[in-house]
């Protein structure tokens, strides 16, 4: 029959339990805490960046206004002959208009574009309107004028926005625009669900709204609130404010706490449960005390089981490295998963934990990757890859990966070159990128302020290519008495049980290693509380199928007559293509899906494509291999932000000319196009 547990055994156990208990209503309660503050955040973050990219639009149509009056004031007038033509192109690439006018210097209206439906407005004397007088000062001191959110006379709703004209020494009269945001506030703000939007006038009329915002029944600490001067001259403010768009927005992110609630609770039980048996344990060992003695025989192969552990323990570094390869498998798999359940359609709760286990599971991978560079690079198995690539791009293309980064937390990092020659050369890209990366890592960890400068020079001597980079942050520094041992394996700058920064100590050791191993060279200056800054000295063969790739005559080369098709579904990326191409005197038309991308094909002569690979409706690739099956001649260049090699090859694979990683550079866009648009 078993014994019952004695009073003095259970009391040991229960007082675990209850400590373990309260620490977990604590834990509990703070993270409570935590999902309000962290949402908060979240919201102020959203609603700074969402207000910059409204007000900028706003900036942007206006200033389209603003460049007709400038192109009528530099002719004197003459200009005024392409009215309707110019006009037009305006309404046509700026939704936000609703149509264009001229109100001659008695502020009467003279023209209007597009004439159906306003025909109404022509020949209206504006003198006793409203906002004569606001017009009258304007004019006067030459500046733009936005009226309040004004009814129209020939009906509707929009601002008023007038442009005063001079030539000749004399007021002429104004460009004035009937302007609605509507439509490009919308597609600002298709991806923002969980958000509401309203927008409101100096006279407090809400003129745009998205997601029925309920800043009534909302807390104010749940909402973002700012203010954006449209007319200086008359104090005329808007205000931007993003809330929650539905009451219960804490009540997701509340459930899964309880979930951990209801785990620490189990767990808490279990560890009082097992403290008890280990506790009851104990004390039947003391019984065994006796048997034990007859295990004196058993000595002799106790010794060679000592013997054996021994030997085993010479083997630690061999076992490291196996389990570091062991880990590493299923721990891509754990990452591939999450990456496929962050693009499944699951409760948005959840979202912000697959967030964090992909960066836990990420860092931890990267922790196992080093261990293992460890272990090549001192075991001697280190192999390095003979590529064909240009030193300042790749350079580039990392700082374009880290740049967002450094944002978020409010850093810049600039890049100067220094370069006469443009050569591509033999080496081990993904060596050379790493080397970049571990030290551009360590800058941004270090830094909380200012931020980052990076030095590119690079020279050719004897086939060669030399290359000096210097990246110099403006961190915490290092201190005199560890500058020395920066570069030694599991070193950190900050150590001990306060340590702010994140890091194995394993980053830079490995980078140096590489740098020897590429019989380069690598240094570090640092001041406390000035910054730090690293130079490396890498030297690299001349690639000899590539040759010396020099700079591009843009004298010589006529693009007059080349026609070129954008194909993407993010406005600003269009505008920016467009602006660029048009620099290099090229036509362009823009289309935002690949349906419409293959029609355009069919129905134009464009001598090149560039393609966007992720786009709603159908995306680039399958648009490619469409136009694949009745056009090989056209030039198709894909574009994306996706740098790894497997994206290219897909790309190329589906039909893809070539391939060019977002933003796409001036320079790159001079020396690519000539292979596709020659008219010399």
């Amino acid at each position: 029959m078993p014994l019952k547990p004695s009073k003095r055994e259970l009391i040991f156990p229960f007082a675990v339990f209850a400590v373990f208990i309260a620490i977990v209503f604590i834990l509990w309660n703070n993270s409570l805490n935590t999902h309000k503050s962290t949402y908060i955040r979240e919201i102020q973050n959203t609603g700074n960046l969402r207000a910059k990219e409204f007000f900028s639009l706003v900036k942007y149509d206006i200033k389209s206004l603003e460049n007709l009056k400038q192109r009528i004031e530099m002719t004197n007038g003459s200009y005024f002959d392409y009215w309707e033509k110019d006009a037009g192109l305006i309404l046509e690439q700026n939704p936000s208009f609703r149509f264009v006018e001229w109100l001659d210097s008695t502020m009467t209206i003279q023209k209007i574009t597009p004439l159906e439906g306003n025909k109404a407005a022509i020949g209206l004397d504006l003198t006793e309107h409203p906002r004569y007088p606001q017009w009258k000062k304007h004019v006067r001191d030459s500046s733009t004028n936005i009226s309040p959110w004004t009814k129209l006379h020939q009906g509707g709703l929009a601002f008023l926005v007038d442009v005063p004209v001079y030539f000749n020494g004399t007021f002429n009269g104004s460009v004035t625009a009937g302007m609605d945001f509507t439509m490009p506030f919308n597609e600002l703000v298709t991806d923002l669900d969980k958000y509401a939007i309203q927008i409101q006038d100096e006279k407090g009329t809400v003129f745009y709204s998205k997601n029925n915002p309920r800043a009534n029944e909302i807390g104010k600490e749940f909402i973002f609130t700012t203010t954006f001067e449209v007319d200086a001259l008359d104090g005329q403010k808007w205000t931007f404010s993003l809330m929650p768009s539905h009451l219960n927005f804490l009540a997701e992110r509340k459930q899964s706490t309880y979930i951990y609630l209801a785990f620490g609770l189990l767990l808490s039980f279990l560890t009082s449960s097992l403290i008890y048996f280990y506790r009851s344990s104990r004390k039947k060992n003391k019984n065994l005390h006796d048997a034990n003695l007859k295990l004196h025989d058993l000595n002799t192969s106790l010794k060679q089981e000592q013997l054996r552990a021994e030997k085993a323990s010479k083997s630690k570094t061999e076992f490291i490295s196996n389990m570091s390869h062991e880990i590493r498998t299923p721990l891509n798999a754990i990452i591939g998963f999450i990456e496929v359940l962050k693009l499944s359609e699951i409760q948005s709760s959840l979202q912000e934990y697959l967030s964090l286990m992909d960066i836990s599971s990420k860092k931890l991978l990267l922790l196992v990757n080093d261990i293992l560079e460890i272990d090549k690079i001192e075991s001697g198995k280190t192999t390095f890859r003979e590529d064909i690539f240009h030193p300042l791009e790749e350079l580039k293309n990392i700082i374009r990966l880290y740049r967002p980064t450094a944002e978020e937390k409010g850093l810049y990092i600039d890049l100067k070159q220094t370069i006469t020659n443009r050569a591509d050369v033999v080496g081990d890209i993904g060596k050379y990128g790493q080397i970049i990366t571990n030290i551009l890592r360590n800058s941004l960890k270090f830094t909380e302020k200012g931020g980052i400068s990076i030095l590119y020079k690079e020279n050719i001597t004897n086939n060669n290519q030399s290359v000096d980079i210097i990246i110099k942050d403006s961190g915490i520094g290092i201190p005199k008495d560890k500058i020395n041992t920066i570069f030694d394996r599991f070193t950190q700058v900050d150590v001990g049980k306060a340590k702010r920064h994140e890091g194995s100590g394993l980053g830079l050791y490995i980078t140096y290693k590489l740098v020897e191993l590429l019989n380069g060279e690598i240094n570090v200056t640092s001041e406390e509380d000035q910054g730090t800054e690293f130079h490396l000295s890498l030297t690299f063969p001349i690639s000899e199928n590539t040759g010396m790739i020099g700079k591009t005559d843009l004298e010589s080369i006529d693009f007059k007559g080349c026609k070129v098709l954008i194909v993407d579904d993010n406005r600003v990326n269009v505008i920016v293509l467009e602006k660029t191409l048009e620099k290099l005197g090229v036509d362009s038309d823009s289309v935002c899906n690949g349906h419409e991308a293959i029609e355009a094909v069919k129905k134009n002569h464009f001598q090149l494509v560039f393609m966007d690979v992720h786009m709603p409706k159908m995306d680039g690739l399958t648009a490619t291999k469409e136009i694949r099956k009745f056009n090989d001649d056209i030039g198709i260049i894909g574009l994306s932000a996706d740098v790894t090699k497997e994206a290219i090859d897909e790309a190329k694979n589906a039909g893809m000319n070539d391939y060019f990683t977002k933003p796409i550079s001036f320079d790159k866009l001079c020396k690519h196009l000539p292979n596709y648009l020659v008219n010399m």
